[in-house]
């Protein structure tokens, strides 16, 4: 009984965790300053917290370790940026569900670096979840929707997401080879600390507007920092350690349902019939990947 209390409380965690990032978009593309300086704000205001997370969190990584764990970090803040630029290019949906593609890359860098077994039903899941991106990328085209910029940027937009789910599951890729002998606040605040080095580098060199102008604009970039930054990705790294992975990669499909919800109430970014298929097939190929790799 205790057990299933423990993961009913994981599920609950993840699924949660899982929403409060999802609320990441809307707020990037409200933000009153560039998309790379909301993200920097997203990781300052993070990393004090993290910081005391990581000094008083068991074990502690060694040196070599991290030196794995910034490079990580690197990936993870070119993926968060890239992502954060296809935000402007093309729908919140689309962005949201092609990033969301990592557990396809894992897989292909597992089979391509770790010499790690493709299953049929893998190299299936991974076919269908391309032919989705491919559906969603189409539909968009077809319906134009997303900002003005997507009308005629939408495939960089798409095409982006996709190059950051690639980032993103290098990542995943070191903090799983590395993961389970250092602690979660010492992957976190290390991952956070280099994401916020290329956040900064990116939004100086593009010129961005650095400073929101009204207290609204600073109620999104703080809000990041605390509820997506900490408190998403902290839920999500409690429940997903206590899951199992299947069970863990669906309850984290509620990112790009809440995103998909809002961008629509918000910005009337409504899904077609062609690309609410799209979706379902990506979201049942990265289900088919991570059902054969548990």
């Amino acid at each position: 009984m205790a057990d299933h209390s423990g993961q009913g409380k994981a599920a609950l965690a993840a699924l949660t965790g899982a929403s409060l990032i999802g609320l990441a978009p809307i707020a990037i593309r409200l933000s009153e300053v560039g998309p790379h300086a909301t993200n920097l704000w997203r990781f300052l205001f993070a990393l004090p917290i993290l910081a005391a997370w990581a000094a008083n969190s068991r074990p502690i990584p060694s040196g070599r370790q991290t030196l794995w764990l910034l490079g990580g970090g690197l990936l993870f803040g070119l993926e968060i940026s890239l992502w954060a630029m296809a935000l402007n290019l093309t729908t919140i949906t689309n962005a949201t569900l092609l990033v969301n593609l990592t557990p396809v890359f894992a897989a292909l860098f597992g089979w391509f670096w770790l010499k790690e077994r493709l299953s049929a039903p893998i190299v299936l899941g991974v076919a269908v979840s391309l032919a989705g991106a491919v559906t969603l990328a189409l539909a968009r085209a077809q319906s134009g929707g997303g900002p003005a910029e997507a009308a005629a940027h939408g495939w960089i937009g798409d095409s982006i997401s996709l190059l950051g789910a690639i980032f993103y599951a290098g990542y995943l890729m070191i903090v799983r080879s590395i993961g389970k002998n250092v602690s979660v606040g010492a992957v976190m605040f290390w991952a956070t600390l280099a994401a916020a080095a290329v956040s900064a580098a990116l939004s100086f060199a593009l010129g961005e507007t650095m400073l929101p102008q009204t207290w609204v604009g600073w109620a999104l970039v703080i809000g990041l920092g605390l509820f997506v930054q900490i408190g998403g990705q902290g839920l999500i790294a409690y429940g997903v350690g206590r899951l199992p992975i299947v069970i863990s990669t669906v309850l984290l499909w509620m990112q790009p349902v809440v995103a998909a919800v809002l961008s629509w109430i918000l910005f009337g970014e409504a899904l077609s019939a062609v690309a609410l298929f799209g979706a379902a097939v990506v979201l049942a190929g990265i289900y088919v990947v991570q059902r054969n790799r548990a």
